[in-house]
């Protein structure tokens, strides 16, 4: 476990992997993949998406959740370029009350710590659809900086919208401290939710 001010990362084991077939089919999610066709993720593609990432050699899948351990969503880092030290991140709160927060905020800024002070990056890489402002916002505010604009490079709701590309530096990032202690970090205050329920693994198996 990784500690930070608001929030912790944490393995994505079996009880964090619960919340994740529900996650995979909120509108957060198909935001961060970029992904229109927002077809459900079944229990099946979750199970299958959870391997990837964990046999993933150049990318990994963390949960975040709060101080009290209730779950706000998934941080990702992926193709890994080891020779230019530079990584593509994904961010989202599966948990939607927690868009645009500070909690949301804090993970983002501990993927970045992760990426710069344990995986050594040089350079992190990351997209925010252009009308996606709360994203937009928690990315200028963790420091990164706009690097250009992808003009109508996706369709969405029917529309061809753009896409905006965002970077941070190694030499831009002051340190996990210096940054929380900036923007003074403040807690929601939100009750958890109850924890879904496993699924008998009887109901797992398919009938004979």
């Amino acid at each position: 476990m990784f500690e930070g001010t608001l929030v912790d990362l944490v393995p994505f084991e079996d009880d964090f992997a619960t919340y994740m077939e529900s996650w995979m089919n909120e509108e957060a999610w198909f935001r961060a993949r970029l992904w229109d066709r927002r077809e459900p993720s079944p229990e099946e593609a979750v199970r299958k998406f959870i391997e990837k990432m964990e046999k993933n050699e150049h990318g990994q899948l963390i949960g975040f959740q709060t101080k009290a351990g209730d779950p706000i969503g998934g941080l990702i880092f992926d193709h890994e370029w080891t020779r230019v030290r530079k990584v593509e991140i994904t961010f989202f709160a599966g948990d939607p009350r927690y868009e645009g927060s500070d909690e949301l905020l804090d993970g983002l800024l501990m993927l970045a710590r992760y990426c710069f002070e344990t995986r050594n990056m040089h350079r992190l890489d990351t997209l925010a659809l252009a009308f996606d402002e709360a994203k937009i916002d928690i990315l200028r505010r963790a420091g990164f900086v706009h690097e250009g604009t992808l003009r109508q490079h996706i369709r969405w709701d029917g529309d061809y919208v753009d896409v905006e590309l965002f970077g941070l530096l190694e030499d831009e990032w002051p340190g996990y401290a210096a940054k929380v202690e900036a923007l003074n970090l403040q807690p929601s205050g939100l009750e958890p939710k109850p924890k879904p329920e496993k699924k008998p693994d009887d109901e797992k198996k398919p009938a004979s």
